[in-house]
């Protein structure tokens, strides 16, 4: 990932924008800035004078490019690592169904190292123990190659939530987590868009009914909102008696 964060790479990046100025008619120059230099006072003997930047390109790519760069790469690396945390956690339910080839003490280890990720203090949100048991009859019963939301469906449908609640509990904490993705991520960014503009004139009720129309988007859009207008009319009309 770092060979982007490289004088090739920029050479190339300028060629790619240099095509599409090109395409859109737009002059490919690096305009020329007046650059008034500041002496800044040492607090050393030893520290050396800044060199100012006077090449546009170079001002760029230092300032810039270089930037947006690094900032990218911090980025993925951070998340990259967060969900190799996830991973190192949870992967183990990923595929349930996959537990019928593993030994009941491989399990178990992983069911003991979930425990404790949840755990604080002296409570704790699950049971090692119970949920091995669990998840060894679950893997049986349930089809090959099925996602966390497929296990989970499945226990709803079959009224299972009573013989294996450690089960429900940790895939519905999985299913939950992924905040740090694009979806999530999106919806977080309105929420910031919201309060930044917005938030002077709105109260708290109102900016969480924001929020969460953004969150849920897709059962905002099934709404019929001529219907939803008229029955909050209904219900908001005041009968006056004459």
């Amino acid at each position: 990932m770092h060979w982007a964060r490289s004088d090739a790479a920029f050479e190339k990046t300028l060629v790619d924008a240099g095509e599409l100025a090109e395409e859109l008619d737009v002059p490919a120059l690096f305009e020329p800035v007046s650059i008034r230099i500041r002496k800044k006072r040492k607090q050393f003997t030893y520290e050396a004078d800044d060199e100012p930047i006077y090449d546009p390109e170079e001002k760029f790519k230092v300032n810039f490019y270089f930037a947006v760069i690094d900032t990218a790469i911090h980025s993925v690396e951070e998340r990259f690592t967060l969900m190799q945390q996830i991973s190192s956690v949870f992967g183990f339910i990923y595929d349930v169904y996959s537990l019928q080839n593993k030994t009941p003490k491989q399990i178990m280890e992983h069911c003991l190292n979930l425990e404790k990720a949840l755990q604080h203090g002296e409570s704790k949100d699950i049971d090692a123990f119970d949920l091995c048991s669990e998840l060894q009859d679950i893997a049986r019963r349930v089809q090959r190659s099925s996602s966390p939301q497929d296990v989970l469906n499945f226990i709803w449908e079959n009224k299972l939530t009573d013989s294996v609640p450690n089960t429900v509990i940790a895939l519905r904490i999985l299913l939950t987590l992924p905040v740090s993705v694009a979806s999530g991520e999106r919806s977080f960014s309105k929420l910031k868009l919201i309060k930044t503009y917005m938030r002077t004139s709105m109260l708290q009720q109102r900016l969480v009914g924001l929020s969460t129309l953004s969150i849920e988007h897709d059962i905002a859009h099934s709404i019929d909102l001529e219907e939803l207008v008229s029955k909050f009319a209904k219900l908001k009309a005041q009968k006056h008696k004459f």
